[in-house]
């Protein structure tokens, strides 16, 4: 790690687990074919999203991420639900997360989160162009969630993990962001033979 920056050592240490996660949601989002099944997708997203989230929020505060409130994503979710006319009640759901009992893992975990950002207009406009019938400007504000600021917001993000100097602490930030897409894989399996 003498020779990579923290950030770029996360992104080697899960560099297996990252491509496989994003190769399994790629095949998915690429037969979606309707509207029932899209709000499918959303509501899979929101179920790891949701449980990730509220084991994070302890450790995630505004001392260290001014703008945490700006990246919780899980509402978005249900937004778009109810837009395209989908039941946007919450269903506790049993999803296994990694275990988050600090501040250095609950970082690894939105190192993933935030990272999904980077790619989320692309997928927009590969559902979009799937399901041309959708009412336009509704629908995704989960993966359109910071619109033109995408970039400046991980760059930001990148500014917290840099900030994370213990050796311990950046172990347990890159192990948990491992496991993170490791869960996620798991959690996906659940809903794929409804696609």
């Amino acid at each position: 790690m003498e020779d990579l920056t923290f950030p770029e050592f996360i992104k080697l240490h899960t560099k297996t687990e990252h491509a496989d996660l994003e190769k399994k949601l790629a095949g998915i989002i690429k037969r979606i074919r309707n509207r029932q099944q899209y709000i499918h997708l959303l509501r899979m997203f929101h179920g790891y999203y949701h449980s990730l989230e509220t084991e994070m929020e302890q450790y995630l505060k505004n001392e260290r991420i001014p703008d945490i409130e700006q990246r919780r994503k899980a509402n978005a979710l249900l937004q778009d639900i109810r837009d395209l006319g989908g039941d946007s009640q919450w269903q506790p759901v049993q999803v296994k997360t990694p275990v988050i009992d600090s501040y250095a893992r609950a970082l690894g975990a939105a190192y993933v989160l935030e990272g999904s950002t980077l790619g989320g207009v692309i997928t927009a406009n590969m559902i979009r162009s799937q399901l041309p019938d959708l009412p336009a400007g509704k629908g995704f504000s989960f993966f359109n969630c910071y619109g033109e600021q995408a970039l400046e917001m991980w760059k930001k993000f990148r500014t917290y993990l840099l900030a994370l100097t213990r050796k311990e602490d950046q172990e347990a930030t890159a192990e948990t962001a491992r496991q993170t897409f490791l869960k996620f894989k798991v959690w996906i399996d659940k809903y794929e033979p409804v696609f």
